[in-house]
């Protein structure tokens, strides 16, 4: 199950796993499950309760499982585009994020891979990534804004039935 808004494990710093390990493998199939159930493009492990640097995204049609992925390079460039999240369902934001980025993970079986991405792919991992860190994409927005957003966030989860995502 994925969790909501304003659970703490979302606030959660999620620890380096070692590739192939328990920890890894069982992260990589609870995102699979999870993800197979709902419409999205990523998903991390502190969003299922686990508390490992591990997330699922999909990037040039495949599905990908990374594990402890790192940004080590940002564009200058920062683009606002509108972002939600599974854990905040129905929510959506413009939030600014950098344009492109380069990215350092290793694959379940442990070899490294290094991803350069832009545009909708570079979002997607900087917003995955950030999870790991527990930091929700509501944080980058102006103090005023995220206030009236959470605000109204609560109240329309508070009279909406709820259903499992």
């Amino acid at each position: 199950m994925i969790h909501r808004y304003p659970d703490p494990c979302l606030r959660v710093t999620a620890e380096v796993v070692t590739p192939g390990s328990p920890e890894a493998w069982e992260a990589a199939q609870c995102l699979r499950q999870a993800f197979a159930q709902v419409e999205g493009l990523g998903l991390a492990a502190t969003q299922l309760g686990l508390p490992f640097r591990v997330i699922l995204v999909e990037i040039g049609g495949q599905q990908r499982v990374l594990i402890n992925p790192q940004i080590v390079a940002c564009s200058a460039e920062r683009v606002v585009e509108s972002e939600g999240c599974l854990s905040f369902p129905g929510l959506q934001a413009g939030v600014a994020r950098a344009a492109a980025v380069k990215v350092k993970a290793y694959h379940e079986d442990g070899t490294s891979v290094e991803l350069n991405l832009e545009e909708l792919e570079a979002r997607l991992l900087q917003h995955e990534v950030d999870h790991l860190d527990g930091v929700l994409f509501v944080d980058h927005l102006p103090a005023s804004i995220r206030r009236q957003l959470l605000v109204d966030y609560k109240a329309n989860k508070e009279v909406a039935p709820s259903a499992t995502t």
